[in-house]
């Protein structure tokens, strides 16, 4: 291959001097098409899963995307919770108009405060105090007149009624006989009877009377409980109308103000409720209920939780007319849903427990998260499709441990308008839809990346203007149009392909920075082509101590691996390592033997698939070789060959085709007893019509042998053999390009296995594949000659 072709070389580039966005940088109008479908359409199940953006700023992209877009957004109300005064432990939502919740919790505030004042000195009240008083002397005037008359019975019948005052205040009565005018106990008249003083006739008739007595004290006692019933009954219904009176002028104002629906019924409970504990609500400690002894002092402060019942706890507010866009980093349970928080004294939570989270944030917005991050969180999979399927929030305590929600406050469900934005890898979609079938119909639109562009002027530009961007932005020492131009053969190099170039922004930005801070080191004004072809180096060497030390085995001769000569059976194979932070190409020996089978049929051993270190695509690749010698040579009769095929001080496994060709090379070669140059290796996976098909990696591979040569000596006989189908990913270093102009070393590119045979023996391929056959055909007639 001509040195031209070895490598892309990108003409001198310069920025437009418009502002990149986000959509003009990714440059791919299928998926923006897509990004604008799902954004503009407000249907249920509307959500988009993004795949294709890699990188660490993908994140950074997806919300720059949506800018750029500018969907419109709903404005969606502020959300409270109010206390519940039917079922306390269920908070009632309130929805209001945006931007108005501050002022509706405050004015809640204040109606409590402004009731419980109102309440105090309504029941405070001279007149009130003056209904109730005689509504209360009344009672006690009945109450009287029932006793007297039981006294006055008492009396007629021998005996007195007894009235005792417990220290508590309540109050008791008891029957006693009454001797020479005075009411004794009964343990003093029996003392008489002793003493003689009465008889026992007489002590039994007042015994008697005392009985009836007791009856008709029982019946006096109940109608005193009925009559204390029935005026405490009318006190509480008139302190009731009073309160009620006073409500109804204290929030006939805030309802105007306040129109809602749940408002009005909020107000209706509290009301109901504040009539049911009016003593509670007003203070009871003024001492306000003993009639008696009414207290005109200065009524105590008022407890604080007191007011709790009117309070309110924002949950969300609008602040600006801007669309939500929130990224939530960390997707814990409490962290997306909201949680619900123990009170640092131990009690049961409140309102104030209450913690709204992500998804309340970006309501009537976009919220975008990781995949994998929801993935991996405990509980959160199944709790974000159950809200965008019902389109409502819970906002529950959860149990890391149990993976289920807890606690007893149970907050109403909120109604929520909301877009979720998943970022996932390549492929997760597809998966995804395939183990879950809801999946699908949560996220009807899948806008799915490019990792490339290709290589055309427009992209070219927007390289430029991302560059002058990230110059301006970060003020970076400017960038000559040679040095964008080396970032450009940096994008086409990480994409795999000369024609196109990565997306990955981030990435590239970071070897901007680079090459800046190189040329601010150096003292340099502006960045040039020398300075970003040191950060890639410095960038690769880096991460590069694995690639070096494989190299240094092969140096020592640890691992042994001909670069000179020829051999028969034997070749170089290229293979590649990946280290997570690096890739780089490693030579490795392939070697075959064959002889005669005992059996017909064929004998190809795969020896790596034996000791369980290949996987399923390298096996594949083994038997398509027999495939291959079956379709030359199999016509004649049957392969009674048997050939082992192994690589060489290879221990850590081997997976893929890319060394089948390499690998029919070396049989072939064994069979026909042809040998192969040693100063070259090969990558290539070939089928079983004897194509070559292309690889991947085929930059580091051969980059890797020639680092290997050129430590060794460069003999100018030495090179690779690669499909002809991977000529378009050639972007080689500096180094080989140079080597080749030179004429020290040499790249083949070969579109079928005659081609490769040819340039490995220097042979027409007929002549080697000639004596493949003469050797199966001696080979059959040594097992035809043994089998008889």
């Amino acid at each position: 291959m001509p040195p031209a072709d070895l490598r892309w070389t990108c003409p001198p580039i310069r920025p437009s001097g418009k502002q990149p966005t986000a959509a003009f940088l990714l440059g791919q109008d299928r998926p923006m098409a897509a990004l604008r479908t799902g954004l503009s359409i407000h249907a249920q199940g509307y959500n988009l899963f993004v795949s294709g953006l890699m990188g660490s700023g993908r994140t950074a992209v997806v919300e720059l995307l949506l800018r750029d877009i500018q969907p419109l957004c709903r404005r969606v109300p502020d959300r409270l919770f109010v206390h519940n005064f039917r079922e306390p432990h269920r908070p009632l939502l309130v929805s209001l108009p945006a931007g108005r919740a501050s002022a509706f919790r405050d004015e809640l505030h204040d109606l409590g405060r402004t009731l419980h004042d109102a309440l105090q000195g309504a029941l405070r009240s001279r007149p009130h105090r003056m209904s109730r008083r005689v509504v209360l002397r009344a009672s006690s005037s009945r109450e009287r007149r029932i006793m007297d008359a039981l006294q006055r019975q008492a009396q007629k019948q021998g005996c007195a009624l007894v009235r005792f005052q417990a220290q508590s205040g309540a109050s008791t009565a008891d029957i006693y006989p009454v001797v020479d005018g005075e009411p004794i106990t009964l343990d003093a008249l029996s003392a008489l009877v002793i003493e003689s003083k009465i008889d026992d006739a007489q002590r039994s008739h007042l015994l008697r009377q005392r009985e009836q007595l007791l009856e008709r004290l029982d019946e006096v006692n109940e109608r005193v409980r009925e009559e204390q019933a029935r005026v405490g009954a009318e006190v509480r219904a008139m302190d009731r109308q009073l309160a009620w009176k006073v409500l109804q002028a204290h929030t006939k104002d805030f309802l105007k103000r306040w129109p809602q629906a749940e408002v009005a019924d909020w107000l209706d409970a509290a009301g109901e409720f504040v009539e049911r504990h009016l003593q509670r609500f007003v203070a009871i400690e003024t001492g306000f209920e003993d009639e008696s002894k009414p207290n005109e002092t200065s009524e105590p402060p008022m407890p604080e939780i007191r007011f709790a019942e009117f309070q309110a706890k924002i949950v969300k507010t609008s602040i600006s007319d801007a669309c939500p866009v929130v990224i939530e980093t960390n997707p814990t349970y409490g962290n997306l849903f909201g949680t619900i928080s123990t009170p640092a004294d131990g009690s049961m939570p409140g309102l104030a427990q209450i913690n709204p989270g992500a998804f309340l944030r970006a309501e009537g917005g976009y919220l975008v998260l990781r995949c994998l991050d929801v993935l991996r969180e405990n509980g959160v999979w199944p709790q974000l499709k159950r809200t965008l399927q019902t389109g409502k929030l819970e906002i529950r305590d959860f149990d890391q441990g149990s993976g289920a929600q807890t606690g007893a406050l149970q907050p109403e469900a909120i109604p929520i308008d909301i877009k979720v934005v998943l970022i996932g890898e390549p492929g997760v979609y597809e998966q995804l839809a395939s183990e879950d079938a809801q999946f699908p119909q949560i996220f009807k639109i899948h806008a799915e990346f490019d990792t490339t562009i290709a290589v055309d002027d427009v992209n070219l530009s927007r390289y430029a203007d991302y560059l002058q961007w990230l110059v301006d932005t970060e003020h970076l020492r400017p960038f000559a149009a040679d040095a964008m131009a080396a970032v450009a053969e940096y994008g086409a190099r990480a994409a795999g392909r000369r024609d196109r170039l990565i997306t990955r922004y981030s990435e590239l930005g970071d070897l901007a920075r680079e090459a800046a801070h190189l040329c601010e080191t150096e003292g340099q004004r502006t960045v040039t082509r020398t300075h970003v072809e040191r950060a890639v180096s410095m960038g690769r060497q880096r991460h590069d101590l694995p690639q070096e030390l494989t190299e240094r085995d092969y140096a020592s001769g640890y691992m042994r691996l001909s670069t000179e000569g020829t051999e028969v059976g034997q070749i170089n194979a290229l293979t590649v390592l990946d280290t997570g932070s690096i890739e780089f190409g490693r030579p490795c020996r392939i070697t075959c033997n064959s002889g005669v089978a005992t059996a017909q049929g064929s004998g190809l051993v795969n020896i790596e698939g034996l000791a369980n270190l290949s996987g399923p695509i390298h096996d594949k690749g083994v038997m398509i070789l027999e495939g291959f010698l079956l379709k030359e040579f199999g016509r004649e009769g049957p392969l009674c060959m048997q050939a082992t095929i192994c690589f060489e001080q290879l221990y850590n496994g081997v997976e893929g085709d890319s060394a089948s060709l390499a690998q029919l090379l070396a049989l072939l070669s064994s069979l026909g007893d042809v040998p192969l140059e040693q100063g070259l290796a090969i990558t290539g996976s070939v089928n079983q019509k004897g194509e070559v098909q292309a690889v991947a990696a085929v930059n580091e591979k051969i980059e890797g042998f020639f680092r290997l040569c050129r430590a060794r000596r460069l003999t100018g006989r030495q090179g690779v053999v690669l499909p002809r189908a991977n000529v378009g990913d050639l972007m080689l270093d500096g180094e080989v390009v140079e080597a080749v102009e030179k004429g020290v070393f040499r790249v083949h590119a070969v579109t079928s296995v005659d081609d490769a045979i040819t340039v490995f023996t220097g042979m027409p391929a007929s002549e080697v594949l000639g004596r493949v056959l003469t050797t199966l055909q001696r080979f059959r007639e040594i097992a035809s000659r043994a089998g008889g």
